[in-house]
């Protein structure tokens, strides 16, 4: 009996490990990263785990390897999708749109890469989104300085107006996965043109705030010390 080729070597680990991906990414997004066991991965696909490690050396790496996929995916999408649009504006308005349809037709892949563990093979979570979502977040950060210099908004190369925007559009899709589909709530295309639209109003009048609004996170505010301080003692 021959041996298979080199080739055909080749695709079968591709196709295995693959395989792997594909059962975890279900079970982390199903169950949470924490739950799952690499036994569990390994019968999921009819392997013992000792062919996992042919792979990956722990669980971790399965997850980081799964992240980077996804961060990839929507770099893609959203250079795609700003290589129809010639100005700025609608390449903001069109990639805000495809990042929430992105996140929704993904469900999985967006939880586990925003909802995994805190910690990260020894980095809290938020940093490491930070970290491999860079090229992603920068498109988007650059794209807004592009459309305040192109339609003369106020506050030009504002990191935190920008931030503003980006947050909120994260925010939406965050709460569109989590939620799914409500037959009661209003349709979500709306909801989202909604926000687009709303943005786009208070970015072209309201100035940025000075850092003197932000109130002191060490204390409440006095309002809420005088709504306390009226309450009866028990």
């Amino acid at each position: 009996m021959t041996s298979p080729s080199p080739s055909l070597r080749v695709e079968r680990k591709e196709r295995l490990r693959g395989e792997i991906l594909a059962a975890a990414s279900k079970m982390f997004a199903d169950r949470g990263y924490e739950a799952v066991t690499l036994r569990e991965i390994a019968k999921e696909i009819g392997y013992t785990h000792a062919v996992i490690y042919q792979h990956f050396p722990d669980k971790w790496h399965i997850l980081a390897e799964l992240s980077r996929e996804t961060i990839g995916l929507m770099v893609q999408n959203f250079d795609a999708i700003a290589a129809k649009h010639l100005s700025p504006k609608e390449r903001l308005f069109a990639t805000s749109r495809g990042l929430i349809q992105f996140c929704t037709a993904h469900p999985q892949q967006f939880r586990n890469v925003f909802f995994g563990p805190e910690n990260r093979n020894g980095v809290r979570a938020g940093q490491y989104i930070n970290d491999i979502g860079a090229p992603l977040f920068g498109r988007f950060v650059q794209l807004f300085f592009d459309v305040a210099k192109d339609e003369g908004l106020p506050n030009k190369n504002d990191i935190v107006v920008a931030h503003t925007w980006w947050f909120t559009i994260f925010g939406l899709a965050t709460l569109m996965v989590i939620q799914g589909v409500v037959p009661d709530l209003p349709d979500q295309t709306l909801v989202v043109e909604q926000t687009i639209a709303t943005l786009w109003a208070g970015v072209q009048a309201v100035p940025r705030l000075p850092k003197s609004a932000i109130a002191k996170r060490s204390g409440r505010s006095s309002a809420s010390k005088a709504i306390f301080a009226q309450r009866p003692k028990r």
